[in-house]
């Protein structure tokens, strides 16, 4: 056989191969967590007093994303303010904040901790994901230095952004997005410069993801969708049920139906605050969704969606 034979042989069985693995469905999974909150303080706590706190709310994440991986979950959502809550100023959220890399540094902070400044939630949520063999979508807090030379800099000399981190089933650093439609009492963080437009490929389809009042945004909800064609979107979220938000699960429904997509929404659930609403929306409706406005529990959802709604002869 000729050497370019054998080549497109190759090609072909690595094809062949790629489009077997790709899956048609995919099982979803979003929690809705309770989160353990910190003292109202006006002073910042001590990293170590911060990070425990993180450690017990990720304590329950990490057993929603075990029991998901169990029932063959391939991702799980978690929710905004999931692991540290929202009791801040821009001073007292300093101390639960990690610097995060841009992902095309190729880092898996499970298995290579020391690479960058201590990221101890990284490490973490890492784990969970290659140990489980799952994507594992959260919520936390990046911080970046500045100086004089940026006219934007901050008095305090760093940047802190509202951000959402996807680890793939390896534990890799896939997908980093800073917040960039902050609700009006977020004054703890920053806004992007840009707004970002974020998207990543998977075996079971292309995903985008932003956060919470972004939904209510062209950028970079509708730009997801209609310019860069996203399957699926991810959407941590801090939603209350009062106006002028309207009804979690109402609005997140007739978005994802509009839009044409799936909407994985994880919702934190806070009853004192109307926080509760998480759902798997497709397309064509809900496929799994719970609202919970009497107890402070929270709740672990699955569905099995389609990985590529556009595809689908049903697709409306």
């Amino acid at each position: 056989m000729l050497p370019s034979q054998s080549l497109l042989h190759a090609a072909v069985f690595a094809l062949t191969v790629l489009q077997a693995l790709a899956s048609d469905t995919f099982i979803a999974a979003v929690y809705e967590h309770a989160v353990i909150l910190p003292d109202a303080t006006d002073e910042p706590v001590s990293p170590d007093d911060a990070l425990a706190l993180m450690n017990k709310n990720m304590d329950v994440l990490e057993g929603a994303v075990k029991e998901a991986a169990q029932q063959g979950a391939r991702i799980i959502v978690t929710p905004e303010d999931g692991i540290y809550g929202w009791r801040f100023t821009r001073e007292t959220i300093y101390p639960y904040l990690e610097d995060i890399p841009d992902p095309a540094v190729n880092w898996i902070p499970c298995t290579d901790p020391t690479r960058f400044a201590p990221a101890p939630v990284q490490e973490r949520l890492s784990c969970m994901a290659r140990s489980n063999s799952i994507y594992v979508v959260a919520n936390i807090g990046d911080k970046k230095p500045c100086n004089s030379s940026d006219a934007g800099c901050p008095r305090d000399g760093r940047y802190q952004y509202n951000t959402n981190v996807v680890f793939d089933s390896e534990g890799k650093l896939v997908a980093r997005y800073h917040k960039y439609n902050l609700f009006r009492r977020e004054t703890q963080f920053n806004y992007p410069k840009e707004p970002e437009a974020v998207t990543f490929e998977t075996p079971f389809g292309k995903f985008g993801i932003f956060t919470c009042f972004d939904i209510l945004f062209r950028e970079p909800a509708v730009v997801l969708v209609s310019e860069l064609q996203v399957d699926t979107v991810l959407f941590p979220t801090a939603w209350m049920n009062v106006l002028p938000f309207l009804t979690a699960v109402e609005f997140h429904s007739a978005w994802a139906m509009g839009m044409g997509v799936n909407l994985l929404s994880a919702n934190t659930h806070n009853i004192n605050l109307a926080m509760t609403g998480s759902r798997l929306f497709t397309p064509e409706g809900p496929a799994a969704y719970h609202y919970d406005s009497g107890t402070e529990k929270g709740c672990l959802l699955l569905a099995e969606l389609s990985a590529r709604p556009r595809l689908s002869p049903t697709y409306p």
